[in-house]
């Protein structure tokens, strides 16, 4: 694609330590770019540096749930209630695993009882299971069943309960019913060693080295590292139905009717030049995502940064700043990569409208 510098320029500025890779897929190409601020050069191919893709994962967890599902092992019309063991809360068996998928269970952006500020450089790290179970022996968020409430604790408990309902850990879960299948070999919570080597570091807005996240028990909601080469194949993937799991990609985008809007299983829903398009996004304490893409017209679009849009000194205000970007306001701290993603992608497709 020519002069994508100029869509670029505002959000590479002044990021000394930037590494940025951009993926466009048609329906049967895959164009790589990339830009890099940092003055030492990589040996890695910038399609094959690893990146944390944040909340990206939710789209992945969702995926996994139609597929347990597929094969009998859930239904997504389970009610959460079933699978969380010595809890009796009326409230757990009022919303379902669906519920969970779609962000209308209720459930708050964080847990009660997950205190930020207790480790501001790795605050997903410190959550047990006793917390979650402490946190959902009292919850109860009846009165918001049904509305959109963005939930990473939600999604989190989703991945934990597939985990626990297959035997497997959502590595093995992902590698069986996603990454495997659609050959996406660099795309894991747990790296090995060789995958660790191309993982970079990421940094904050001020251009702070920030440390790895550990998830934890909230893997289902953002642990998974990826490349941009691997994403491009998922979003290839999506825009075919040539592939293993196409069936329950498929389903994946289908909107469901709850509440007072259209939902999706993982996927959130946007307008660009009045075409339908399917997104996500990410941010962890050093990195920045976003993916997209249209049906109608094959084609889409992931960025990658190892760049935050916050710092760690605002970790408090973490799912503050969630908030906004659900009402679509652009945070005030650091730069999100979306608005880029956008701009490319609407050019993107109003040349695939074009050329229709």
């Amino acid at each position: 694609m020519k002069n994508l510098h100029s869509f670029v320029s505002d959000y590479t500025k002044d990021k000394k330590h930037l590494h940025l890779a951009i993926g466009i897929i048609r329906e049967n190409d895959i164009e790589y770019h990339s830009f890099s601020n940092n003055k030492k050069k990589s040996i890695i191919p910038p399609e094959n540096m690893l990146f944390d893709i944040g909340s990206i994962t939710k789209v992945f967890t969702s995926i996994l749930l139609l597929e347990m599902e597929q094969e009998k092992l859930v239904s997504s019309d389970d009610v959460v209630g079933k699978f969380v063991q010595n809890v009796k809360n009326d409230y757990l068996n009022k919303i379902t695993l669906k519920s969970l998928a779609t962000h209308t269970s209720g459930l708050p952006v964080l847990a009660t009882n997950h205190i930020l500020s207790k480790k501001r450089s790795n605050p997903y790290s410190i959550y047990t299971e006793q917390d979650l179970t402490a946190f959902l022996s009292n919850a109860d968020y009846t009165d918001n069943i049904g509305s959109f409430e963005y939930s990473n604790i939600g999604v989190g408990l989703l991945g934990n309960i597939l985990c626990k309902v297959s035997g497997s850990t959502y590595d093995e879960l992902l590698k069986k019913y996603i990454t495997s299948p659609l050959k996406m070999n660099e795309t894991a919570v747990m790296l090995d060693s060789e995958q660790n080597s191309r993982f970079l570091n990421g940094h904050a807005s001020t251009g702070k080295r920030v440390p790895h996240w550990d998830l934890s028990i909230h893997e289902g909601a953002g642990g998974i590292k990826s490349s941009v080469s691997d994403l491009s194949l998922f979003v290839q993937a999506n825009l075919n139905d040539d592939n293993p799991i196409a069936s329950t990609l498929q389903k994946s985008h289908l909107p469901m009717w709850i509440g007072n809007s259209n939902r999706y299983f993982g996927w959130g829903e946007d307008k660009l030049q009045d075409k339908c398009i399917l997104w996500h996004n990410g941010g962890t304490s050093g990195f920045n995502s976003y993916l997209a893409l249209n049906k109608e017209l094959r084609v889409g679009i992931v960025l990658l940064s190892n760049y935050s849009f916050f710092t760690n000194s605002l970790m408090d205000y973490y799912f503050a700043q969630l908030i906004k970007w659900i009402t679509k306001k652009e945070p005030s701290q650091g730069t999100m990569i979306d608005s880029t993603g956008k701009k490319i992608f609407e050019t993107i497709i109003c040349r695939e409208k074009s050329l229709k």
